[in-house]
This record gives structure tokens, sequence and C-alpha cells, in this order.
């Protein structure tokens, strides 16, 4: 059995979901934020469809790039660690660009720098 393509048939689809429901949360609920800083709804808006956009490029390319660099499945226990690792590893990095952009909109909203 080829164990590899079982774990990217576990893989992408649970990538896919995690973000695609991830990101649409962030949008629906990250105009408000946006808007508090810069006042302008229509603008507030726009960038807000570009950090979507944005948020799905880094995704995707990080899902290609992880996939690149696994290596070869040959049982049932590497296939639970290259999933947990390459999962794990994603929500990390998206962790981590979510409380980066979380920083400097307070940042932006307590220093009045207006856009």
């Amino acid at each position: 059995m080829n164990y590899n393509i079982l774990a990217y048939s576990i893989f992408l689809p649970t990538i896919s979901v995690v973000t695609i429901k991830t990101g649409w949360v962030f949008y629906k609920n990250g105009t408000v934020f946006l808007f508090k800083i810069l006042q302008n709804a229509t603008f507030a808006k726009q960038v807000n469809n570009l950090l979507l956009i944005g948020y799905y490029l880094v995704n995707i390319g990080y899902t290609i790039f992880s996939i690149s660099l696994w290596q070869n499945v040959s049982n049932v226990v590497d296939l639970i660690n290259s999933l947990t690792k390459n999962m794990g590893l994603i929500l990390l990095v998206l962790a981590t660009l979510h409380f980066n952009n979380i920083f400097w909109i307070i940042y932006l909203n307590k220093s009045n720098i207006k856009i």
C-alpha cells in the first residue's frame, strides 16, 4: 500500500476545510477592526479582501511547499507522524500570522495613526 497517497488524501481535504473556514471567519469579523482604524467602510472592505487573498495564497503556497518536503511514508506510524507534523506546522504559521495582524491593528489603533 502506498501510504504517501493516503497521507495526501487525508491531508489536503483537512487543510482545505480548515483554511477555508478560518479564512472566512477572519474575513467576516475583520472588517469591524479595520473600519475602526481606517474610518472608511469602503477602504476597510477592500483591505479586508486583500488580506483574505493574501491569507489564501500563503496557505496554498505553504501547503504545496510542505508536501514537496515530505519523506517517504512507509507505515502507519510514519503516516500519523507526517500528518500531525505538517498540519501542526501549518496551523502554527497561520496562528503566528494572525496574531501578528492583530498586534498591528491594535498598535495602529492605539497610536492614532491614520492611513
